[in-house]
């Protein structure tokens, strides 16, 4: 016999929170990557200027475009240290969580039953710096903890794959009872 059907409310004084002071910060080299390749567009936009001064003889306009992307960059650069000092994760025992944003703040949070995928990726600069990014697929939002050494990517990948029951890229995920 089944239970009757419940739907009581709960309330918000009884619901397990986040601990503000349990989120643990992304590597600081984190924030180098993001310069790096900032800056590497910022050499582009100007070297892409000065081939248009070289070959065209107009100083002025290419000048005016080529400083203003390269304020924009600058812009965008602060932004993306702003966006890497408040860059944070949280394991907890049934779920992973990721609090970003500078402007806008966001905490989201991604119960172990929900993944679906967990994988560790490095992109060149990332490898150079010796970072990682722990990417979790879920069945809903997926989320994107970058910034992380690879040893912790590596142990935390092992923990949400483990907990979830998911597959982990180049292992083999659980297999069904025959």
């Amino acid at each position: 016999m089944t239970e009757p059907f419940s739907n009581e409310p709960i309330e918000v004084e009884h619901i397990t929170q986040l601990r503000a002071d349990a989120f643990v910060p992304v590597d600081s080299r984190y924030v180098w990557a993001n310069l790096i390749g900032l800056t590497a567009m910022a050499v582009v936009v100007i070297g892409v200027a000065a081939a248009v001064v070289v070959t065209s003889g107009d100083v002025v306009a290419p000048s005016v475009v080529a400083g203003g992307i390269v304020v924009l960059l600058a812009a965008v650069a602060t932004i993306s240290v702003l966006g890497a000092r408040r860059l944070a994760y949280q394991l907890r025992e049934h779920d992973v969580s990721l609090r970003s944003g500078v402007i806008r703040h966001r905490v989201e949070t991604i119960p172990f039953s929900r993944v679906q995928h967990v994988s560790v990726g490095r992109g060149l600069i990332e490898r150079w710096l010796g970072l990682a990014r722990l990417e979790v697929s879920s069945a809903g939002p997926d989320i994107s903890v970058p910034g992380l050494s690879v040893g912790d990517a590596d142990r935390i990948k092992q923990v949400v794959a483990e907990r979830a029951g998911a597959g982990v890229v180049g292992e083999p995920g659980p297999r069904p009872a025959p």
